[in-house]
């Protein structure tokens, strides 16, 4: 198995839904489920998935990576201003579906009184707007790659929303290495006892309110070599 760990570099803005909302913000460390499907798209022929119907288009399943012949680790920010840029995306709805903050008007509309005659009258949509917080580009992070074929020693990938991010990577010496807990634990389906030898085993556990938010910071290289690896490819 072959085990490479880079330094990527952002050239171009990157928006990366790591919270979802009206204000959807993008964590310092980016999820290997995003990496991977960055990676997998430019290197290792990943089959694109496109936008799913019903419960599909709003339920993550990441089960398509067991099937991939590489494993990543989080990218971890080196160097990362996550508050410099922002963007607007609305999404234009009709008026039987919208979201609103004015209690007054939700109740209008759900029954509550009639609804308001500007709403009948005009013949203009609802909008969502949502604003995105992203990361601006000179953030560096870093990231691990095992795999049985090598990739570039300088690769170059996107990712994010509308794949906005741009990063250019060269190969570097580890310093920390972090593990996603969501990818081991819900998709690979790692065993509870490693995932506790895991965490023994790194220098700190960050939670996050999202599950794929949580990561296994400062992971002692050898025992994931060792015990982690063989357990996901």
């Amino acid at each position: 198995m072959i085990e490479q760990t880079f330094e990527a570099t952002l050239y171009a803005p990157l928006f990366y839904s790591s919270s979802e909302g009206r204000a959807i913000r993008t964590q310092p460390t980016l999820s290997a489920t995003a990496l991977m499907h960055a990676l997998g798209y430019r290197y290792f022929e990943m089959e694109k998935r496109y936008a799913e119907l019903g419960e599909d288009a709003t339920t993550p399943d990441y089960t398509h990576l067991t099937d991939a012949s590489f494993f990543v680790s989080d990218m971890r920010p080196v160097a990362v201003e996550t508050d410099e840029r922002t963007f607007r995306s609305t999404d234009y709805r009709s008026e039987r579906s919208f979201t609103t903050n004015d209690t007054d008007l939700a109740r209008q509309v759900t029954g509550g009184k009639s609804v308001p005659s500007i709403l009948e009258d005009s013949g203009a949509a609802y909008q969502t707007i949502r604003n995105y917080v992203g990361i601006a580009p000179g953030s560096t992070f870093e990231f691990t790659v095992w795999s049985e074929q090598p990739i570039p020693d300088q690769p170059f990938f996107r990712m994010g929303v509308k794949q906005t991010g741009e990063f250019r990577a060269r190969e570097r010496e580890r310093d920390t290495l972090v593990l996603n807990k969501y990818l081991l634990a819900d998709v690979y389906d790692v065993g509870e006892d490693i995932l506790t030898e895991l965490l023994a085993r790194s220098t700190s556990f960050q939670r996050g309110n999202d599950p794929r938010l949580q990561h296994f910071v400062g992971a002692d290289p050898e025992f994931v070599r060792e015990r982690v690896i063989p357990e996901v490819l």
